[in-house]
């Protein structure tokens, strides 16, 4: 046993806080590693009040080390006086005054307990870490303590921040700064041929650049990089000791007593925050965690690397300097370091909230959160309890809802075990089978093994993949056999995974996508378990259209899935006052968009060109309704006609003609541009035997001509026809005739007759 009791930095403190403890609600405590927080304090305050002492950890083995710890110092026997409680580990009894528990251990407890009666002092370690479980822990301890004053409050972190001392009420904060050693760090290069070696490879050259005499702390992932670096190191550089959850409890002592032999220690970052570990000199930091992500298609935790924060690394690397002046190697750049996040964001800002929500329905009083949850995803997880049936619409918890706690699962997977109880008891096994393997990740079999008495009871009914239905009710999806994806139930578009191949039409579960949000692990579901999910999922939703036509499109859905749709006419008469104001507000936004495109035709710039001309400024602004009376229907038939009924009149035709002739058949088009003057366009020789301008609205208007030459551009754009003839045109008649002999270009082309070529003309 561990049992040398040794001065630690935070022993002058204890009496101080002790005193504070009495005189303020909420004690922050900001004290570097190493400095005896986790183990002295908890003790001492244990010893001091009446009452039990809680420390919360984040971590099921920081909890089990630092009871272990007190308990080796005070020579107590563990699950005394001090005791530990976690998730499928108990070591507690009614004597215990001081009792470590992970924080989602403390939540389940607080529903039991929503008092905690005979509690005098709730200490939350390593807060700095804020887990969704560390927020939601505090926030209904604050709620207590509104309703108990005696409730005392410790948060304690080796970076805490101090600003939040102004979110508490008759707080004070303590800083105690341990006596470190300095601690050299070394990087490597940024060089891809050095960086992307083998984890192997760059432990071993790191290893080889520490003094021989130095004990080293390797930070790793998990425990797969564990058992791979022990098996590759062997001994041939030390001896090598693993600290992790999964190991034996005398091997997690020997790691932490001294050794003869130069000691390598394999760890997670348990050791970045634990009890402080002897003897250490040299660290070697992966810079890399392993910790749970939340899938945004299943809600479930999922294990995920990822790169720890620059306040993470700098408690690495202070694990060096607590004995005598160390060193760090980080197995990455400086330029990594330096682009990394300095904190830990809060897990509730990116977390399903799923578990949360039902959480805080449980408890009478509203949580006073440190930080709010986003309301888009609260909102998101008070729908997905209600599809689960968990809550009825007035969001109260359902018996259903209720009888979950019996299951040490998350709230999907609880769902999904309730309604699997039916099943028969090799169904039952297909299901656990399924849960542990594919959706938990229990390689060692110890939630298989804590749920084995589930298979016990025999059902009735078949078909496992059933009661996965009940927890995931919103990851339905709809196979596409022309496009091979998926439909889901949130209306997005779901690629699949190379490796599923060509599905059957038909509707499945996605519980796994890959980061090219691909499908990669899907179960197939019968559509008839659908209508047997209790609350019904189906939606009957009524949606009027008004383009391309007036409609009411009749539509039963699965969330965004659409199972069946209709088309009904729209008959105004028959409509409910609140969906002739729905089809006023859409009609109107496709009658002004055909308004607009009306506005762009040469009708509407006559029309234009006539209202300025008699020097008017108001112009007609027609409405959904007004053409709904003149059209007599509800379609878009006659729109073009009613623009032209609105903007044009007899007056406007006779005076703005479209045409006009020339004499003989010969007939022009009129143009009439936009805010410019009417024109007409024609080769030259259309225009001989006119000798004046031809003039439209009662005369008052002159027609710009635009004479285009042979060449296809115009040879004169005037206003003054009889001035081209006599001046401009004689001028330039030599040129004609040369340029373009072919062409007609008579001496007196106001009595000729508009023919182009000469030899159409008639012989003499």
């Amino acid at each position: 046993m561990l049992n040398q009791k040794i001065s630690l930095p935070i022993d002058p403190y204890i009496d101080a806080i002790l005193k504070k403890i009495q005189d303020f609600s909420t004690i922050l405590i900001k004290a570097s590693p190493g400095s005896g927080k986790t183990t002295r304090l908890p003790w001492a305050i244990a010893n001091s009040l009446a009452g039990k002492v809680l420390v919360l950890e984040p971590r099921r083995l920081a909890a089990k080390l630092a009871a272990e710890r007190i308990a080796s110092e005070e020579k107590l026997k563990i699950g005394s006086e001090v005791g530990y409680h976690f998730r499928f580990e108990n070591q507690t009894s009614q004597e215990s005054k001081l009792i470590f528990y992970t924080e989602g251990t403390f939540l389940k407890k607080l529903l039991h307990d929503p008092r905690l009666d005979g509690v005098s002092v709730v200490i939350l370690d390593e807060f700095h870490e804020r887990h969704l479980e560390t927020d939601m822990a505090l926030a209904y301890l604050l709620e207590i303590q509104s309703q108990r004053p005696d409730l005392k409050l410790v948060l304690m972190s080796a970076t805490l921040d101090t600003e939040l001392l102004a979110r508490f009420k008759n707080s004070t904060v303590v800083e105690i700064e341990a006596p470190h050693f300095p601690v050299e760090t070394f990087y490597l290069p940024n060089r891809p041929s050095i960086l992307n070696q083998s984890l192997e490879l760059k432990i071993r050259d790191a290893l080889e650049k520490i003094p021989s005499d130095h004990d080293v702390l390797i930070f790793l992932p998990g425990m797969r990089e564990i058992l791979k670096i022990e098996s590759y190191l062997g001994d041939r550089l030390g001896d090598i000791f693993i600290l992790h959850s999964e190991v034996s409890k005398d091997q997690q002592e020997a790691a932490l007593r001294p050794h003869p032999r130069r000691k390598i220690i394999l760890s997670t970052n348990i050791a970045e925050s634990s009890v402080t570990i002897p003897g250490i000199k040299a660290v070697i930091d992966t810079g890399i965690q392993r910790e749970a992500h939340y899938s945004p298609w299943n809600g479930l935790k999922f294990i995920q690397d990822s790169a720890v924060t620059k306040s993470s690394a700098i408690q690495r690397a202070g694990r060096a300097g607590r004995v005598a002046p160390g060193v760090c190697h980080r197995l990455y750049s400086l330029q990594d370091f330096e682009s990394r996040e300095n904190f830990t964001i809060p897990e509730i800002m990116k977390a399903d909230l799923t578990d949360v929500y039902f959480l805080t329905r449980q408890f009478s009083s509203t949580p006073h959160w440190m930080t709010a949850p986003p309301k888009e995803r609260w909102d998101k997880a008070e729908n997905l309890c209600y599809l689960m049936g968990l809550i009825d619409q007035e969001i109260n918890i359902t018996s259903l809802g209720k009888g979950l706690t019996q299951y040490p699962l998350d709230l999907r997977l609880s769902r999904v075990l309730s309604a699997g109880e039916k099943l028969k008891k090799e169904e039952k096994k297909k299901l656990l089978n399924f849960i542990c393997n594919e959706l938990e990740n229990d390689p060692s079999g110890r939630l298989y093994q804590r749920l084995s008495s589930y298979t016990e009871k025999e059902g009735l009914e078949a078909d496992w993949e059933k009661a996965l239905v009940a927890g995931f009710i919103d990851q339905v999806a709809k196979y596409r056999p022309k496009q091979n994806d998926l439909i889901h139930y949130s209306g997005k578009n779901v690629k699949l995974h190379s490796s599923l191949g060509t599905l059957s039409e038909g509707y499945y579960l996605i519980l796994d996508i890959t980061q090219r949000q691909e499908a990669i692990k899907i179960v197939p579901i019968e559509e008839e378990w659908l209508f047997d999910h209790n609350p019904f999922p189906f939606d009957d939703e009524e949606l009027i259209v008004v383009d391309p036509t007036f409609a009411i499109k009749s539509l039963t859905k699965l969330g965004s899935i659409v199972l069946d749709e209709k088309t009904l006419p729209l008959n105004w008469e028959h409509l409910a006052p609140t969906q002739k104001e729905k089809v006023t507000q859409l009609g109107q936004k496709v009658f002004e968009k055909n308004l607009e495109q009306f506005k762009n035709s040469e009708t509407y710039h006559r029309f234009y060109f006539w209202q300025k001309l008699n020097q008017k400024d108001e112009f007609p602004s027609p409405k959904l309704a007004d053409y709904l009376e003149f059209n007599g229907a509800m379609n878009w038939e006659g729109l073009e006609n009613f623009f032209n009924t609105i903007f044009l009149d007899n007056e406007l035709n006779a005076k703005l003609p479209r045409v006009i002739h020339l004499g003989g058949k010969k007939e022009l088009k009129i143009h009439y541009p936009y805010n410019q003057d009417p024109f007409l366009e024609a080769p030259i020789q259309d225009f001989y035997g006119l000798k004046e301008t031809p003039k439209i609205a009662d005369n008052k208007v002159a027609l710009t001509l635009k004479l285009i030459g042979p060449h296809k551009r115009p040879l004169q754009v005037t206003k003054d026809l009889a001035s081209f003839w006599n001046k401009t045109y004689l001028e330039m008649l030599k040129e004609f005739k040369r340029d373009y002999p072919r062409h007609h270009w008579p001496d007196d082309p106001k009595s000729a007759k508009p023919i182009l070529l000469k030899r159409q003309l008639p012989e003499t």
